[in-house]
């Protein structure tokens, strides 16, 4: 018999279920909810589940029933805060699959802050009014030519976008919980001078990941640092942002616009005043679209399963086995 993995998707017909396939050689269990997780995990070494399907239930039935022999849990999102609040085995080493959708997220970072750069917004609403104005469009269209992009995490998605705002010839500087440098990057600060980053900056993308240490991380004081008619990009987290500074500073004319394709609470509520304000750009969480990512997944988790076998240390770990900290 052969090493047991469980399998937990988000839902049933996600492309990951295709490592049952293509990996024959683990014993699979393919489960559907935390009842099922119960009945499966007691003899598993493996388990491969996202961050989406984290719950209470979850967490307490991995406290109940999962054994010694789980030794690895992989997550297919790059975020795994829901998993961490509903507990995770101490003595399971954590990895997850960041980088994997480094590069439509970083398309859609891009496209966000060039729609707002542009004044797409504008131009979509007088185009559907039938109205030709362009003295008016000409003196308020921007460039990212020699503009201040501020990128917020220097993850996999992070420094994707980092160059791909130089390529619009910005100088893009960044924060960082290490404060080390990565590509594409002019200058890095390290998260305690964040205000100060922000302080130079045209433009600021959100790309860091969401734990503890890092909720409301952009709140009322980070956005009063921005310099007059910033523009501020969110294709990480919603609760990284805090949402009510961010309509009250979008309303008193101090940001520039917004795009964001999280919000604090998904769906973005009808009544919510984001959706009427002509300087914010919506999207429902699809940054990641555009491909399923399922062949980087395969080879992520191909590469890190042969090293787990072999008893080599993991990629991507965001806990060791052990250990609290993430």
């Amino acid at each position: 018999m052969g090493m047991k993995a469980v399998l937990y998707p988000f839902r049933a017909t996600d492309p990951i279920v295709g490592l049952v396939r293509d990996f024959p050689q683990l014993e699979w269990a393919v489960v559907a909810s935390p009842a099922e997780v119960a009945g499966a995990i007691g003899d598993a070494a493996i388990l491969v589940t996202s961050n989406r399907v984290c719950s209470a239930a979850y967490g307490e039935a991995l406290a109940r029933c999962a054994g010694a022999s789980l030794r690895w849990i992989h997550f297919t999102s790059a975020g795994i805060d829901s998993g961490l609040r509903m507990g995770l085995p101490a003595w399971a080493t954590v990895t997850n699959a960041t980088g994997v959708k480094a590069a439509m997220v970083s398309e859609h970072a891009l496209a966000l802050m060039l729609a707002l750069v542009r004044r797409l917004p504008d131009l979509a609403a007088d185009q559907r009014a039938r109205r030709w104005r362009h003295d008016d469009a000409m003196a308020k269209v921007g460039t990212l030519a020699g503009a201040v992009v501020c990128i917020v995490g220097l993850g996999a998605i992070g420094r994707a976008v980092a160059r791909k705002a130089k390529a619009f010839d910005a100088c893009v500087i960044a924060v960082s919980r290490t404060g080390m440098a990565g590509d594409g990057v002019d200058e890095v600060y390290p998260r305690p001078r964040m205000a100060q980053a922000l302080a130079r900056s045209d433009a600021v993308v959100i790309c860091t990941s969401s734990d503890t240490e890092s909720f409301h991380l952009i709140d009322a004081a980070a956005l009063a640092a921005l310099r007059p008619k910033a523009l501020l990009v969110n294709v990480a987290r919603g609760d990284l942002l805090d949402g009510a500074a961010l309509i009250d500073a979008l309303q008193a004319g101090r940001l520039g616009g917004a795009a964001l394709d999280v919000t604090e609470v998904e769906p973005l509520a009808p009544e919510s005043p984001l959706w009427d304000l002509p300087n914010v750009v919506i999207s429902p969480h699809v940054a990641g679209g555009g491909s399923n990512g399922y062949q980087q997944q395969k080879d992520l988790f191909g590469r890190n399963l042969l090293r787990f076998s072999a008893g080599e240390p993991l990629l991507n770990v965001c806990r060791r086995a052990g250990s609290l900290d993430t």
